[in-house]
């Protein structure tokens, strides 16, 4: 399995300051070469030690065990804040 990218991005409008929530497509890849774009909504939550917790949720059924997918996302969403695309 293999992530993309996170396309489609947008961001929810919440009251938290120290939690950001987004929605966005996964373009994934699978392991017989099957794509798709899986909608899916994850948040970053800054805890006040300075650590960054990501969440992610799928909003669709995948044909693919669920544990390596989240990985992949959480650690590109961790690029992704880290490189300052979600602001």
């Amino acid at each position: 399995m293999k992530l993309h990218g996170i396309e489609q991005l947008t961001k929810k409008d919440i009251p938290l300051y120290y939690r950001n929530e987004y929605e966005g497509l996964g373009d994934l890849e699978f392991v017989l070469g099957d794509r798709r774009r899986v909608p899916l909504e994850f948040s970053v939550e800054i805890k006040p030690t300075g650590e960054r917790v990501v969440n992610v949720r799928i909003r669709d059924r995948i044909d693919y065990p669920l544990l390596p997918v989240i990985r992949a996302i959480k650690a590109e969403v961790l690029i992704m804040e880290k490189d300052g695309k979600l602001r």
